[in-house]
């Protein structure tokens, strides 16, 4: 028997061709095993990048099977793009909405988000939805350098090539290569991030070329990840399923007309079939009693496939976050059992709206800061906004209801006896607020209302120690009494 030699070098083994050939084939085996949507199989599984961490990436053939498949089943599968629909009417909702606190500011985003070029009141619902179908979205910029005005575009996640992140930074990506489907020459955009070169005029500030968002991915992975990705299988045999029992129903539905000729041999057969003709409802039919006509139909001997439909279904579901009756199963689910199925789902649909809110704040901050470098904005102006997305509530606003007025009488009996104080009381409320769906936030002025009468009311009361010793004495302790 022949033995395997192999090379050892300082820091792996170089195996013999055979060797090779064997890991190659089971290298493709285990990937055709974990991605049999997208396909396992190709030469691309013995080949990495020398520049960028490929362990947690599909390779390149792979990623863009997988966006084919997810547009494809968002395109032609009734639950596949019911689950994308549902996410973008949550995560958009009745749109988003913001303020700044500096009129200037207002302005520069007022034209930006207005821009008919830019039109984010529609283009928001369209991006949502490829951000979640794709895994990934990239809009290169279009900068004025007049005004600092900024248009956004767009480049198709299918024209992508490859990633390069921070060499010393893995979470930060810093370049993207990509080529046009009909061209062959590579490009290379520098993803927008804040400029870190101490002595550049713009350090501080957001620059590049391109806004690159991804989804379902880790820190190590460079492409984000289809929502779809982990359905597909599934929705594709679900999809057939169903057809089956769709052609079962049709085959159920036929019949055909059985004629027994009693005597006659093959050629009489042949010439009484020739003048016959299938009866219309409600004609006469008369034949002797040596012809006996009899309709036959399919007898499929089949159980009820309903159970197994739902089995699937719910795998389905389960996988996308979605309880069952948000699927037209509201007959098989109880109000009670509905509305406690609906919170994880709320909140996983609260967290996707997060990501999309960071989007646009990250988003804006760009747009400032060219409108600061451009000088349409002044460098010390006050930049402070808010992006307000639309309230992901549940339908129990009578719950709700009286939860917050229970809260609220507790909370002032607290106050009453000295627990906490108004800040910490409108603390509380607006965190169980929050829970509803409504975002929020402290506001800045009422911040600076409160710090500025607490200093004014020490200061009075320093002064007031100062011109008198009595305080001591009603409080020996020292303490400050609320």
């Amino acid at each position: 028997m022949k033995k395997t030699k192999a090379i050892k070098g300082s820091s792996e083994v170089i195996l013999n061709f055979n060797e090779r050939q064997k890991r190659s084939v089971e290298i493709n085996r285990r990937l055709a095993e974990a991605y049999p949507m997208v396909g396992g199989s190709g030469e691309d599984s013995l080949w990495r990048s020398l520049t960028t961490n490929q362990d947690r990436d599909l390779n390149l053939l792979t990623h863009r099977r997988m966006q084919d498949i997810a547009f494809y089943l968002y395109d032609s599968n009734p639950m596949a793009g019911r689950i994308i629909e549902i996410i973008e009417d949550f995560v958009i909702g009745d749109g988003f909405t913001y303020s700044a606190k500096d009129p200037d500011v207002k302005e520069v985003l007022d034209d930006f988000w207005n821009d008919p070029d830019n039109n984010l009141d529609e283009e928001m619902n369209i991006n949502v939805v490829e951000l979640f179908l794709f895994g990934e979205l990239c809009l290169p910029v279009w900068v004025n350098s007049a005004d600092g005005a900024v248009k956004l575009q767009y480049i198709d996640p299918k024209t992508i090539l490859k990633i390069r992140k921070d060499f010393n930074n893995p979470k930060i990506n810093k370049t993207l290569t990509w080529r046009k489907p009909s061209g062959s020459v590579e490009r290379e955009l520098n993803i927008i991030n804040v400029d870190k070169g101490l002595r550049s005029k713009t350090y501080g500030k957001l620059t590049g070329d391109c806004f690159y968002f991804t989804i379902n991915k880790v820190s190590s992975a460079t492409r984000g990840r289809s929502a779809l990705l982990r359905l597909a299988d599934w929705l594709d045999g679900y999809d057939q399923f169903l057809f089956a029992r769709l052609e079962r129903a049709f085959l159920l539905n036929n019949f055909i007309w059985d004629i027994q000729c009693e005597g006659m041999n093959k050629g009489e057969l042949e010439e009484f079939v020739k003048t016959l003709a299938t009866p219309r409802p409600g004609s006469i039919r008369a034949h002797n009693e040596k012809v006996t006509w009899k309709a036959e139909t399919p007898k499929l001997e089949s159980a009820d496939a309903s159970e197994e439909a739902m089995l699937f279904k719910n795998q389905i579901l389960g996988g996308a976050g979605f309880p069952e009756h948000w699927f037209a199963e509201g007959s098989r689910t109880t109000r009670a059992t509905a509305q406690e199925m609906s919170l994880p789902t709320l909140k996983n649909l609260k967290s996707k709206q997060k990501k999309v809110k960071f989007i646009i704040k990250r988003i804006f901050n760009f747009v400032i800061d060219q409108a600061i470098i451009a000088g349409t904005l002044s460098k010390d102006v006050d930049r402070e906004f808010r992006v307000i997305p639309s309230p992901i509530v549940s339908r129990d606003n009578q719950g709700a209801a009286n939860s917050i007025s229970g809260l609220v009488d507790g909370l002032i009996k607290a106050k009453d006896k000295n627990w906490i104080d108004d800040k910490k009381a409108k603390t509380v409320l607006n965190a169980v607020i929050t829970q509803l769906g409504v975002d929020m936030e402290i506001d800045t002025d009422d911040e600076e209302n409160e710090e500025s009468s607490s200093s004014m009311s020490s200061d009075s009361s320093s002064s007031t120690e100062s011109s008198s010793g009595s305080s001591n004495s009603e409080n020996p302790d020292g303490l400050e009494v609320i």
